[in-house]
């Protein structure tokens, strides 16, 4: 290692040997003794790099701020106006405040007193604002630098919230009061923060109905999923049978400058605090918010279903599912629970896949598919006779074991259980406090918001709405939801009740040359049925929509 970066990556093991003994027991507790310690250096090599503990404090901000521009590259921040790229500022220097908020203020504080390159950020901030026509040309760049410079020095000095956006909606409230005389109209509005949760079929339909040009200047999009990319669900029946590849059910998020995508998994919706919680993550606040999280599966209180199945009601179960059921030795036995559409579908795929295998399939009624005409009944119950797949009627799968389930107490072997019989809203949404129907879907206004919240909105499988789940359903009600957003920013009047969400008709596979469906008045079996899925299918994946 040349001399210049074997004495860089001491100064930097030296900061975070500091940085990591600060947040375990505070800055005042800590001696240069134990930082040398944990850096493994000397303290003659600590003092070339530090003239005291305090500089440290300094540097850690001050290398965040020269960080600065390149952070502004690459999220594009030069092209947001004014005041949503000072909160944008104020965040990146912020980053690690809810994991310390003594050091991060301290830091901070301690930089302002001491540096002027924090008040030149403000000053070509605010020369940015003068091109851009967000500010008055005719003020002192130096004097609102230092109002700007004394809010957050004043902020980090009194503020005792919890989370970063909780910290910066105090500071803004500050500077926007402050320096309001200098901001032009266009300049003048306050960011708002529009949060999607769930980057399903719902919440597909609205990001494609707002972006690019339907979104205001003073609104920010945010998509907040577990995947960095949007999933087929109605699809994972092929994945799980091996017939599809994990490519095949995956569509990309549009890639606007407007949206930005968080990825995390979603703990807990705080309503009080406007707060979205993350696993392992840090909060994200909202002003407006939808809820698009999807089901799970429901167990109905049967005894090891939970433990000894498995399932396709999430990308990461499917994965699971389809490694299991292609792993399994030849005449294995599969039992698939639950005979509505999911479990068709699946039995019939898997078949085609795997025609060494025995497939049960459990259904609790006298007929298959019994929401479909008498003769697409009759159609499926024919083609799983003809291909060997046992349908088992009027079942009441009673207990589920590692090796077998019992329906009515009788107990049937079998090497692999895949459980399609219900879902539920997904837990973060049966947790809310909120007025919920015997299913746990969560009850709406007409115009999709919570009867005592007109800036929360539920899309999907978890609002309560007079037709069954679907994706067809979820992506009605989105368009519904993107318009009436687009009214209230305008600050048109909304309608007293929207239109009906009127549903094209619904359509399942039988294998790859087979399906069943109904589009309209008419029923459909056979090939063409299953043409017309694939080119729904083909259609949705290139954002042509149907």
């Amino acid at each position: 290692m040349k001399r210049t970066e074997k004495k860089l990556q001491t100064r930097q093991n030296i900061l975070d040997a500091a940085a990591g003994l600060f947040r375990m027991q505070g800055f005042d507790n800590t001696t240069v003794q134990e930082i040398t310690e944990a850096a493994q250096v000397g303290k003659g090599t600590f003092f070339n790099h530090f003239p005291s503990k305090q500089s440290i404090m300094q540097t850690l901000a001050k290398d965040r701020l020269f960080q600065l521009d390149e952070h502004v590259d690459t999220y594009r921040l030069w092209k947001l106006p004014f005041l949503p790229k000072l909160r944008a500022y104020f965040s990146f220097f912020l980053k690690e405040y809810e994991q310390n908020r003594e050091l991060t203020s301290r830091a901070w504080m301690n930089l302002l007193e001491t540096d002027s390159y924090v008040l030149q950020k403000w000053e070509e901030l605010l020369e940015e604002g003068i091109n851009n026509q967000d500010i008055t040309p005719d003020i002192a760049l130096r004097t609102w630098a230092l109002v700007i410079n004394s809010h957050f020095y004043y902020t980090l000095a009194v503020c005792r919230k919890e989370t970063r956006d909780a910290f910066l909606d105090e500071l803004m409230l500050l500077v926007h009061a402050s320096l309001q005389s200098i901001l032009t109209q266009r300049g003048h509005r306050m960011m708002k923060k529009l949060v999607v949760v769930g980057g399903g079929y719902g919440g597909m339909r609205i990001l494609q109905k707002l972006l690019p040009n339907e979104l205001p200047d003073d609104v920010e999009l945010v998509l907040i999923d577990k995947l960095p990319y949007h999933c087929m669900k109605t699809e994972y029946y092929a994945l799980a049978a091996g017939t599809e590849s994990d490519q095949e059910v995956r569509v990309p998020f549009p890639k606007e400058d407007r949206l930005t995508l968080r990825f995390g998994t979603v703990e807990r919706i705080d309503r009080h605090n406007q707060l979205i919680h993350l696993l392992g993550e840090e909060p994200v606040s909202y002003d407006h918010l939808i809820i698009g999280l999807g089901c799970e599966d429901k167990y109905h209180g049967v005894p090891g279903a939970d433990v000894h199945t498995f399932s396709i009601q999430s990308m990461e179960k499917t994965r699971r599912t389809s490694e299991a059921l292609n792993n399994l030795p030849p005449n294995s036995v599969v039992s698939v629970v639950g005979a509505g559409l999911s479990g068709v579908e699946l039995s019939s795929e898997l078949r085609e896949s795997r025609d060494d295998l025995y497939i049960r399939l459990f259904d609790r009624g006298d007929t298959i598919l019994p929401m479909f005409p008498k003769r697409l009944s009759n159609y499926v119950q024919n083609w799983f006779e003809k291909n060997n797949v046992d349908v088992i009627s009027n079942s009441d799968i009673t207990k589920v074991e590692e090796d077998g389930l019992y329906n009515h107490n009788e107990f049937m072997p079998s090497d692999a259980i895949i459980w399609t019989a219900g879902v539920q809203p997904n837990k973060v949404v049966r947790d809310l406090d909120v007025e919920k129907d015997d299913k746990d879907r969560v009850i709406l206004t007409n115009h999709h918001h919570l009867p005592d919240d007109e800036n929360v909105y539920v899309v999907g499988d978890c609002a309560s709405l007079p037709h069954a789940p679907s994706a067809q359903l979820a992506e009605g009600q989105g368009e519904q939801i993107a318009s009436i957003l687009k009214k209230r920013w305008k600050g048109e009047e909304l309608p007293n009740r929207l239109p009906p969400i009127k549903l094209k008709g619904v359509l399942g596979s039988l294998g790859k040359k087979h399906g069943f469906g109904v589009m309209g008045e008419t029923a459909l079996t056979g090939r063409v049925a299953r043409l017309l899925k694939s080119g729904v299918l083909w259609m949705y994946k290139h954002h042509t929509g149907v």
